[in-house]
């Protein structure tokens, strides 16, 4: 699956067993996860495994291009867009 993300668009993918990895085509996002106390600037051409049963936060820093790999074919993954117009460090 391929999402376009606007600058400062903010998404919550809670993953249960379905992603495998996330790959960064373009642009610059930051990242937070449930399996860890660390926060990810990942830069394009990038590509993060994903822990089983993890949430992750995804704010894009700039306009980017972010595939979502999964382990099956019709895997399910819920996908939420948090401020779907403001970045929370300018609400």
């Amino acid at each position: 699956m391929r999402y376009l993300l606007a600058q400062g668009e903010i998404i919550t993918l809670q993953n249960g067993e379905a992603i495998e990895s996330l790959s960064l085509l373009a642009g610059a996002i930051w990242l937070t996860r449930s399996s860890d106390t660390h926060d990810y600037c990942l830069q394009e051409g990038t590509r993060l495994a994903v822990v089983r049963g993890e949430t992750l936060i995804i704010e894009a820093l700039t306009p980017a291009t972010l595939t979502v790999n999964c382990r099956e074919r019709r895997a399910g993954v819920h996908i939420t867009t948090a401020w779907p117009h403001t970045s929370p460090r300018t609400a």
